[in-house]
């Protein structure tokens, strides 16, 4: 909720800066994300985020966590709207699926990674500590079952983690890049993307 005081600046919900944080650390990176500029865009006095955060450092790790957990939530909502699945393969056709849904108002988060991933630091470690492993590992587990039963074709967590994460999900966030195929596919259809992107993934698991 944001509140307009007459003669005084805006006050804004904690979670409408974290939401504004995240898109900046996206946007720019960590280094060249600016305290000063953001307040600016928000309309809020200088020093006002930092008074309530404590930090830049405090304030990334906040939005990020606010993030992801949004995210994982989204998750766990469009996993519950559908069947349960009966099978290990089925469960995992709905995590890669329920992934991409709840990656389309969130592109934010994967622009986020592709800066972070590309170098060791605290803020991955936090990242690969409270998401990447309690949200991800369990289903490379189950990846391994179906390998080790013949279910599907030999493949690694990694591969299928970059496969979904960084493959299929892609155009939500290279957005200008998706555009150029509009000519020739028409504009991009986000849910149905997850779909496609989904049973194309399932398919080529399975084994000839």
């Amino acid at each position: 909720m944001t509140v307009e005081t007459r003669g005084r600046p805006r006050i804004h919900a904690d979670e409408e800066i974290l939401t504004a944080a995240l898109r900046a650390f996206a946007v720019q990176g960590y280094d060249a994300m600016s305290l000063r500029a953001l307040n600016s865009e928000l309309g809020l006095a200088h020093g006002t985020i930092n008074q309530r955060f404590g930090s830049k450092e405090r304030l990334y790790f906040a939005a990020v966590d606010h993030g992801f957990a949004t995210f994982l939530a989204e998750i766990n909502q469009q996993r519950a709207a559908r069947p349960k699945p009966t099978s290990d393969l089925d469960d995992l056709a709905e995590l890669v699926r329920a992934f991409l849904l709840a990656n389309i108002e969130r592109p934010e988060l994967c622009r986020l990674m592709n800066t972070e991933g590309l170098q060791h630091s605290d803020r991955l470690d936090h990242i690969v500590r409270t998401v990447v492993e309690p949200a991800f590992m369990p289903a490379a587990r189950t990846l391994r079952r179906l390998v080790k039963a013949g279910t599907i074709r030999p493949i690694t967590g990694r591969a299928l983690f970059f496969l979904v994460a960084h493959g299929a999900e892609a155009p939500y966030t290279l957005v200008a890049l998706s555009s150029a195929f509009d000519a020739e596919d028409g504009p991009l259809d986000a849910v149905e993307h997850a779909e496609q992107m989904t049973a194309f993934i399932m398919r080529g698991l399975r084994p000839d």
